[in-house]
């Protein structure tokens, strides 16, 4: 069984307004679970926990809608220094399989700690790379759910601890 309807579209809010258009965000997908257990994603979704960052050379630019992932730029002078995020989550902001996205990253390979626990790349740990013209970008995906804050620590992989 499935339902779509974008009737409701129009009492929607615009995300972004120009002069040669209006850009509406939706969030879709297929699932085997009940609404009620579809509030956390919407939770983190529109209401996103803040986002702060630590570690020399990086800068946060928040949360983006479009992509459902937390973005932060590297300086090319931080190549081999760690980042540290905080996502401060909470039952009205919750993290449900955050995504990281680190602009100017480059190609070198990075090791991730959650709560300062290392995790291996798998099922529950999705590192990849984003080729653009400006630069090479670091695509960081966890499977996790919190509802209190949540620490990540992405490095590259050559250098010592993450911490």
């Amino acid at each position: 069984m499935s339902h779509s309807s974008l009737a409701h579209i129009q009492s929607w809010q615009p995300f972004e307004e120009s002069d040669t258009g209006i850009t509406m965000l939706m969030l879709n997908g297929l699932t085997d679970k009940s609404g009620a257990e579809l509030v956390p994603l919407a939770k983190s979704w529109l209401s996103p926990p803040a986002l702060e960052v630590a570690g020399a050379g990086f800068r946060g630019e928040g949360f983006d809608a479009t992509e459902r992932a937390f973005v932060v730029s590297r300086d090319s002078a931080a190549a081999s220094q760690p980042l540290q995020v905080t996502l401060r989550a909470s039952g009205e902001s919750p993290v449900v399989n955050p995504a990281l996205v680190i602009r100017n990253w480059g190609l070198s390979p990075a090791r991730v700690e959650i709560d300062g626990q290392p995790v291996p790349a798998g099922k529950d740990l999705r590192i990849g790379s984003v080729h653009r013209l400006e630069g090479d970008d670091l695509v960081v995906w966890i499977r996790k759910d919190a509802a209190a804050p949540l620490r990540i620590t992405v490095a590259p992989a050559g250098s010592g601890p993450a911490r």
